[in-house]
């Protein structure tokens, strides 16, 4: 247990790309504070790892097992209010550790796309709930059956063998914005992606954007084929059944963040600020995970 505090802290204290230095600069007289940004980054990953949903819970399991590390742990108030400034660190250590984990890993040319609800209010609470306007707003979670106020996080993945998929881009947007509009506007020419197979649901499934991917990319989108009502399924079950099946990770890899991180459940989030770290806190934890010890 020590030593992997340890090697936390040290992957933390030697990250020195400039995308995750420069959201902890400071401009302030109290730029070199007792407690430092490195500290707090780790102990909140820490407390992520030991299933602790919360910063509250984080704080509490901080100052009663790990005073001895941490002696300059700050205020409660002060301790929040700094990890909300560091959203930014935290989503930098998410794109580093994500591209150090496709540096690693062969590409198979087999890539997933899907997408997976936040919710700060379901239910009734829903059409009350005003946290993270205008970001946020009500949709109905099919897979749930329920109403929600929140947004969506989409992952575009590459697969692997028997292992957990790597995201290669991750985004927010409203929870009413369609999946294949939001798949439309990630930046394709930016993406390490090409020749190969893009499986999704039949949300994504546009003439259109199928003929870009392949002209632009060299890849094609698979989708299954809906059918008639009445259709035995006679033909096209073993293609639906096949592109179900390499879908199948995508749905344990948002389960998994899920029971890891809580991410799904940000009914504790009071601002739009806290939404972001939130989110970026699961997704850098998350890399580091999958770098370390998947």
């Amino acid at each position: 247990m020590k030593n992997k505090l340890i090697e936390l802290y040290c992957t933390i204290c030697q990250c020195n790309d400039s995308r995750f230095r420069e959201k902890m600069q400071r401009l302030s007289n109290n730029k070199c504070p007792q407690f430092s940004d490195e500290e707090l980054i780790t102990v909140y990953l820490w407390g992520v790892g030991q299933h602790l949903s919360t910063r509250k819970a984080v704080y509490q399991y901080t100052k009663s097992h790990l005073s001895e590390w941490f002696p300059k742990l700050p205020s409660y108030q002060a301790f929040c209010r700094r990890l909300n400034w560091l959203a930014g660190a935290f989503q930098a250590l998410a794109e580093i550790f994500g591209e150090k984990m496709l540096e690693k890993s062969p590409d198979t040319h087999a890539y997933v796309v899907d997408s997976m609800p936040i919710m700060l209010a379901h239910r009734s609470n829903s059409t009350r709930a005003k946290v993270g306007r205008p970001l946020c707003n009500k949709c109905f979670n099919s897979t749930r059956k329920e109403w929600y106020h929140g947004v969506k996080l989409h992952v575009l993945a590459m697969l692997r063998p028997g292992k957990l998929p790597i995201p290669i881009v991750s985004q927010i947007s409203q929870a009413s914005l369609c999946d294949l509009w939001a798949a439309q506007r990630i930046d394709w020419d930016c993406t390490p992606i090409s020749h190969g197979c893009l499986f999704a649901d039949r949300a994504y499934t546009d003439s259109a954007w199928s003929k870009f991917l392949k002209k632009a990319r060299n890849v094609d989108i698979l989708v299954p084929h809906k059918r008639p009502v009445n259709d035995p399924l006679r033909s096209g079950n073993c293609l639906n059944t096949g592109i179900s099946r390499r879908r199948q990770p995508i749905e344990a890899f948002f389960h998994w963040i899920d029971v890891k991180s809580a991410i799904q459940n940000a009914s504790h989030i009071r601002s739009l600020n806290g939404l972001f770290f939130h989110i970026f806190a699961a997704l850098a934890f998350i890399a580091i995970s999958l770098f370390f010890y998947y």
